[in-house]
């Protein structure tokens, strides 16, 4: 433990935890964060040698060229005084928790620019300084691409022979991914027809977009994959249909209507061939005939 007389001004503790953090650091466990999330770094000591109105809490991020205060407690409470701007509505401390020992600090709307070391150095100040407890956490902010998603047209604008472009985006990553556009119906990678890829540096991320142009010929199922470093990020499967071809619904009917016919004709014929044989013939009485041969 590390001691050193007390200033009267509170004004000076942080060039005085300055100058001990070099000698007392403590690496701990790193966690990830991610761009516009949040997170929290655990500072805990459950066993206060005394009441909280004497204990002094910093969190500093080192920096070049100085390190940053981040959040603070003093006199039993949270203090914004020292913090830097670049923290100020972004860093909190629970104060329900001060009295608990609970330390724990929360970022929110993380920027890449947060990614670093950070540490807790607890004081405890009677009459002296005591650097009671340290904790350092490695913090990392990613940025990772949003799922891909593609621009079709609607299913009822889709016509044999045309041209059709078809569009891929995603966005937020950090690192220019590779976008393949994959059949479904195969699994194979479409590289026949004419594929563009664009990049746009948006701040500290970039979005991507890449387009595809097909001649319809088939029924068309296709997905857009992002490759990342971190995994594949894949869009929904888009399946588009060609509608049938009027001709055949044209024949069809004609086909239909063609065999009614013929089948209605056959029944007439049939029926007037029954009436024919069922019709009975005409003989004339045998007395009249030998009536008709006197005469």
């Amino acid at each position: 433990m590390y001691t050193v007389a007390a200033p009267k001004p509170h004004s000076r503790l942080p060039a005085i935890v300055l100058c001990y953090l070099t000698y007392v650091l403590r690496f701990g466990s790193a966690l990830v964060g991610k761009l516009h999330g949040s997170v929290e770094l655990p500072c805990v000591h459950h066993n206060l040698p005394g009441p909280i109105e004497e204990i002094t809490v910093y969190w500093q991020l080192r920096k070049l060229p100085k390190d940053l205060v981040v959040a603070a407690v003093m006199n039993g409470v949270v203090d914004t005084t020292y913090v830097d701007y670049l923290f100020r509505g972004r860093a909190h401390l629970n104060p329900d928790g001060l009295q608990a020992g609970n330390f724990n600090l929360n970022l929110t709307n993380l920027l890449l620019n947060d990614s670093g070391t950070y540490t807790c150095i607890i004081l405890w100040s009677p009459s002296y300084i005591s650097i009671i407890n340290n904790t350092t956490v490695e913090l990392e902010v990613t940025a990772e691409f949003s799922t891909p998603v593609v621009d079709i047209p609607s299913p009822g604008n889709l016509l044999y022979g045309q041209e059709l472009t078809l569009t891929c985006t995603s966005q937020g990553g950090l690192e220019q991914p590779r976008i393949m556009w994959i059949n479904i119906s195969d699994g194979s990678e479409l590289q026949d027809g004419h594929v563009q890829q664009v990049v746009h540096q948006d701040e500290d991320v970039i979005n991507v977009t890449s387009t595809i142009t097909l001649n319809v010929t088939s029924n068309i199922y296709i997905l857009c994959v992002i490759l990342t470093k971190n995994g594949n990020l894949t869009s929904q499967h888009y399946k588009m249909e060609l509608p049938q071809k009027e001709t055949s619904h044209v024949l069809t009917v004609t086909v239909i209507t063609g065999g009614l016919v013929g089948v209605l004709l056959t029944a007439i014929l049939v029926v007037t061939l029954r009436h024919t044989r069922h019709t009975p013939s005409y003989e004339a009485p045998t007395n009249q005939m030998s009536e008709l041969g006197r005469s």
